[in-house]
């Protein structure tokens, strides 16, 4: 896999759960924005999780 859509992958993940993570300071919880939030934290770290994995396997 090429290195620069790893490292577009790896930005947008950490982008994603960076902001995530600050939202999760601003919405209350028990509202359907918390859920969301909650939601879009998972979908980062399995994004970032994932690109770490591929790129450990392609660099073999």
């Amino acid at each position: 896999m090429a290195p620069e859509l790893l490292k577009g992958f790896y930005r947008i993940a950490v982008f994603v759960l960076g902001v995530s993570i600050a939202l999760l300071f601003v919405v209350k919880p028990g509202t359907a924005e918390f859920v969301v939030t909650l939601l879009s934290i998972g979908v980062g770290a399995a994004l970032l999780i994932m690109v770490m994995l591929t790129s450990r396997y392609f660099n073999r």
